[in-house]
């Protein structure tokens, strides 16, 4: 009996939204045509009276509900969706309108020609369409219409009858939020989308993500059940001399090709908007699958990223949204200046994050939707989509701040797409699971806190003459930018040998050389071949790599030899919690200071260095700790900074929201999927351990 209760609710909850929609739709006419009055020359409007006023707001109700609903009329009409179509459809129902307009409430006196009328019209549908794209977002039924048109070939229609012998899984994955914060946004009404999940048979659980809690080991350890030697964010391969970057393309794609067995969880499915690939046939924006050397048997899906970037509804509303994103960081960030908030990053406006945040937060993300609903009509067995927005405004803003947590409203709504897209369009159905690569912890950086970055302290600490490299943090946003740029390109190629495609190239093209224009601002990596020592953070996680003592894992005991008192120095320092490294016995050893831990045995002497961190359990941190020292890649030194009173942990990067260590909420990652799939009640120590809960609820369904 639940679920006509379910599907009543939800055809009245959208007849609501789509009044609610109407209703701004004609506040907005009200003020364009007050606009238009000022603005417009030779306009001399009558007397004010009542019946003038009357007819004033019959003028906008009738205006408005033209512009609402010319898309959805096009698309009934089977009008072929391009730009020029829906620009001349727009100019002329609006220059009519504007001739009734002129006729019921100007001045009777004044005659204006067609000719003059003309700007008044463009203007006119300029407004408009700003308007539609800003307002009538949430109009599910002509947003599932022009997904379909551009899906060439397919049979999809509203209501098809499901294949009842198959069954897919959608998985959405919400980059860095955690579990506590994924509730407080369900509790406060950010998420009612989800909400209705979980009202309709969805649970929630928690799961460790393990070390690193970071993207690309999570994501290799969900997609292929193995992340060994990924010791972190970014990393110094001793043995190639190579600084590793994980979203780096050529990085990505040297992890995910080390990985990939042929048994990855998206095999004959879709990776949209990824690090890792996940042996998936087709991908989109996914950072493995960019490199032009890529032998990953995977086609990327630039069809998809064609037919958004024309398609006058979507890409419009798209740009609109954009524009709104921009004002909004622009106002939380002047409203974090004028009440003083701490902490916080003083490089949020002006400065390249600004723009970063619009394409992650908005364009990557209506991008990545929207393949992940073609897909769906396409049939895709399992398609795996992130959204990044999340992540990349809580490194900026903090996981908890007011400007993270709202960007949850914007998934919340797309998930609400992307269900309704299986409800009406899916040519079977799915599961759909919601999910989380890790959490974030909070706090002012430790430069903030201390008056010198990590690497300086080395420095401060070492002889004059040791060099002390580090490796410029960039936030990992800028990467996907760069494979938005790469797709551009590559689609723009792909239609230079069709014909009647250079608008589309052109606008491709130079969206493409607007985005590199953006990205040779960026500063360069700060690591040098001649480095004696190398640091590379990772959030609140450091890796110090020692290439003067020598090319292979370098012991306490020869640290100590080369740089007496170095490691003693950063086990007092007030901002680091532990130290890890290994003794000449092959040991590994966790340094505190009031205490050790041998990870090897289990052997503690003095206080407990990792029982502030242990979150109920300290043997699981301490297995933790020693697979992450044994990975060939790690550092000499792992450094993890402390975790203080108020629960916040110090970055070594310039983040208030920071992973990759531990401290936090940065390792409480979380799953919400259908209560039929079993977990058997295993606890989940790693991300790897997902892999293997997936791939049975994939047999269930088949």
């Amino acid at each position: 009996m639940r679920k006509p209760s379910i599907e009543r609710r939800s055809l009245f909850r959208d007849f609501r939204r789509l009044a609610i929609s109407f209703g701004w739709f004609f506040v907005a006419e009200l003020i364009i045509l007050a606009m238009l009055t000022l603005a417009a020359p030779g306009m001399a409007w009558a007397s004010p009276s009542l019946g003038l006023i009357l007819r004033g707001l019959v003028v906008a109700l009738v205006i408005a509900g033209a512009n609402f609903a010319l898309l959805p009329a096009l698309l009934w009409l089977r009008a072929p969706l391009i730009v020029l179509t829906v620009v001349v459809a727009t100019l002329v129902v609006n220059a009519l309108l504007l001739m009734v307009a002129v006729e019921l409430v100007l001045d009777a006196h004044v005659a204006l020609s067609p000719a003059e009328l003309l700007p008044s019209a463009l203007f006119l549908s300029l407004a408009n369409a700003i308007a539609n794209g800003l307002i009538a977002l949430d109009d599910d039924y002509t947003y599932l219409q022009f997904v379909i048109q551009t899906v060439r070939g397919t049979s999809a229609h509203f209501d098809r009858p499901k294949d009842p012998s198959r069954r897919g899984m959608v998985l959405l994955e919400i980059d860095g939020l955690s579990y506590e914060r994924i509730q407080s946004a369900v509790e406060r009404g950010l998420m009612p989308a989800t909400r209705d999940l979980l009202k309709a048979g969805h649970c929630l659980m928690q799961f460790d993500c393990g070390l690193p809690s970071q993207t690309s080991a999570s994501q290799a350890g969900i997609m292929y059940g193995d992340n060994e030697d990924i010791p972190a964010f970014r990393w110094y391969d001793k043995r190639r001399r190579r600084l590793r970057v994980s979203n780096n393309p050529d990085d990505a794609h040297f992890i995910n090709l080390r990985h990939s067995n042929g048994r990855g969880l998206l095999r004959h499915g879709a990776s949209i908007n990824n690090l890792i690939n996940g042996d998936a046939a087709r991908s989109l924006l996914t950072l493995s699958t960019i490199p032009r050397n890529s032998k990953l048997q995977t086609e990327r899906a630039l069809d998809v990223l064609a037919a958004f970037w024309f398609n006058p509804y979507t890409f419009g509303r798209t740009l609109a949204l954009c524009v709104v994103d921009l004002c909004i960081e622009i106002y939380q960030a002047l409203r974090q200046r004028a009440r003083n908030v701490r902490p916080r990053l003083d490089r949020r406006f002006p400065s390249p994050y600004t723009g970063l945040r619009v394409i992650t937060n908005v364009l990557l993300r209506d991008l990545a939707v929207y393949a992940t609903m073609q897909e769906i009509i396409r049939g895709a067995p399992v398609i795996y989509m992130s959204f990044l927005g999340y992540d990349e405004v809580a490194h900026h803003a903090g996981p908890d701040s007011p400007d993270a947590m709202n960007t949850l409203k914007g998934f919340d709504r797309q998930i609400r797409h992307i269900q309704q897209t299986i409800r009406y369009l899916a040519p079977f159905d799915y599961d759909l699971v919601i999910l989380s690569d890790h959490g974030q912890s909070w706090g002012a950086t430790f430069r903030q806190r201390y008056g010198k970055t990590l690497r300086k302290l080395i420095d401060d600490l070492t002889r004059a003459e040791v060099h002390v490299g580090e490796e410029r943090a960039s936030e990992a946003g800028h990467s996907f930018v760069q494979a938005l740029i790469a797709e551009l390109n590559a689609t723009s190629q792909q239609l230079k040998s069709q014909e009647g495609r250079r608008i589309r190239r052109a606008a491709m093209r130079a969206t493409a050389r607007t985005l590199e224009g953006i990205e040779k601002r960026r500063q360069p990596s700060g690591i040098q071949g001649g480095d004696d020592i190398i640091v590379c953070a990772s959030g609140n996680l450091a890796h110090i790599y020692f290439n003067s003592v020598g090319m292979h894992r370098v012991s306490l005991q020869a640290i100590e030899a080369e740089h007496p008192g170095l490691v003693d120095a950063l086990i007092r320092h007030e901002g680091i919690g532990f130290v890890v490294v290994a003794n000449d016995e092959g040991h590994v050893l966790a340094l505190g200071k009031r205490g050790a831990r041998d990870l090897s045995t289990g052997a503690v002497t003095g206080e407990d260095p990792l029982e502030p961190f242990a979150d109920g359990d300290v043997h699981r941190r301490a297995e933790q700790l020693l697979r992450l020292a044994q990975f060939e890649s790690s550092g000499d030194l792992i450094l993890n900074s402390a975790l203080y009173p108020d629960g916040s942990v110090a970055a070594f990067e310039e983040l208030i929201g920071s992973h990759g260590g531990l401290g936090g909420q940065q390792t409480h990652a979380f799953i919400l999927h259908p209560c039929v799939g079993r977990t058997d009640g295993n606890p989940i120590n790693n991300s790897a351990d997902v892999y293997v809960l997936l791939e049975a609820w994939k047999h269930r369904a088949e």
